[in-house]
């Protein structure tokens, strides 16, 4: 079963925006990986597309 790997919403009256990515406990295989960008290097390190994002 896959992982959730990103939380997000937005107030639809404010407009503040939340959002946060989530380490997986099973690997994200390289197709999901080409769909959604997301990916966790061999240190541990998600990335989106290429970048390094903070994650919990």
């Amino acid at each position: 079963m896959p992982d959730i790997t990103q939380i997000a919403a937005v107030h639809l009256k404010t407009g503040f925006k939340f959002s946060t990515y989530v380490k997986t406990t099973v690997p994200i295989s390289f197709e999901a990986q080409k769909v959604i960008g997301i990916s966790v290097d061999d240190h541990g390190i998600m990335r989106v597309n290429g970048g390094s994002v903070d994650s919990v």
